[in-house]
């Protein structure tokens, strides 16, 4: 767009400093103007007859946007490469541009990028699920880059959002990771950076990370009644099969004994879980079958209502009509009421 710039300038100044606050100026327009404007580079749309809008779960990834040259690196940044990728839902009246900083594999192994998953969930806590996030206190498991969360936070107006997911600590003392791919521990600092939060296990205004080991009964029973969620989100979390008995009693844990919020004494309310788990030809996850197997079984036990249906995620590059990638999955709904 034509700009027109009108300044009047005192005549003593020199000639020199004219032409510096010109520059100044015309850089401060420039600037203004094109922070505001998002270029579509991939889109990603779910459907599923258990989709009530599909149009409405929809996310864009946009071209970041430059990022402030005076910005200082910080631990993640001097000891890993990065890299940035931006996401916007359509849909919402701001159309906030939503950035996550992914590290390396060193870093954070499993965890270090965007999953397609959590893109999924992502898109359907704005679309189809927003009325269930909004107000809730919301915890995320294996959060990762924790792109659900900031959209739990930033587009679903969760009331507090905590995001989990297990890196190195010293203080580990049943973690079972003999096997296990785990994060270094500057991965939780990552999270906490991404998310808005001030640091990991640290609050800041309604954001808040922690470490979190499945492995780990007291750590567990701690969160839930410290935390007490009312919703607990997950995407991509049944990967290594000596973590199905664990991740199935965090759920049981969380679901029985957490809800209500400040001002409860928690299980007593209820409390929601979604989970969204890839599915074969894109993914294979050797734990999912006995995963699913032990749900439908009832393993959670009494008063846990579990309903499971498959969903599609599109993803299409706005370059080329050929340019297209799907990706199946698994919704796990559980609901647990007391007795």
């Amino acid at each position: 767009p034509t700009m027109m710039l009108t300044i009047i300038f005192p005549r003593c100044l020199p000639v020199a400093l004219l032409l510096l606050l010109l520059l100044a100026k015309t850089a401060a327009a420039f600037s203004a103007t094109s922070n505001s404007d998002t270029i579509v580079t991939r889109s990603y749309t779910l459907h599923g007859n258990g989709i009530i809008d599909s149009s409405s779960c929809i996310l864009h990834e946009v071209r970041p946007l430059p990022r402030d040259p005076n910005a200082e690196e910080d631990e993640v940044e001097l000891y890993y490469p990065t890299i940035r990728r931006s996401f916007v839902l359509p849909n919402h009246a701001e159309e906030k541009v939503l950035t996550i900083r992914q590290t390396s594999f060193g870093c954070g192994r499993l965890g270090a990028t965007v999953w397609p998953s959590a893109i999924a969930l992502a898109a359907l806590l704005a679309g189809d699920s927003r009325e269930f996030i909004e107000g809730k206190r919301v915890m995320e498991l294996g959060s990762g880059c924790g792109l659900p969360s900031l959209v739990a936070k930033q587009i679903c107006n969760a009331q507090h959002v905590l995001a989990t997911d297990y890196w190195e600590d010293g203080n580990d003392t049943n973690s079972g990771s003999g096997d296990r791919l785990v994060p270094k521990n500057l991965f939780g600092a990552n999270l906490a950076y991404n998310i808005g939060s001030s640091d990991a296990d640290n609050d800041n205004d309604n954001t808040s990370v922690e470490h979190l080991d499945w492995h780990d009964e007291m750590s567990i029973f701690k969160i839930a009644h410290d935390f007490r969620p009312d919703v607990i989100i997950g995407s991509d979390l049944v990967y290594y099969p000596m973590d199905t008995a664990p991740l199935l009693q965090t759920l049981e844990i969380l679901l029985k004994n957490a809800g209500g919020g400040d001002g409860d004494d928690g299980g007593g309310a209820k409390v929601d879980v979604l989970l969204l788990l890839p599915l074969p030809p894109n993914a294979e996850r050797e734990a999912l079958p006995d995963f699913r197997t032990r749900l439908e079984n009832g393993e959670l036990g009494d008063g846990c209502e579990v309903t499971m249906d498959e969903l599609e995620m599109v993803g299409k590059g706005s370059g080329s009509d050929d340019d297209e990638e799907r990706h199946n999955f698994l919704r796990v709904r559980i609901q647990h009421h007391s007795q």
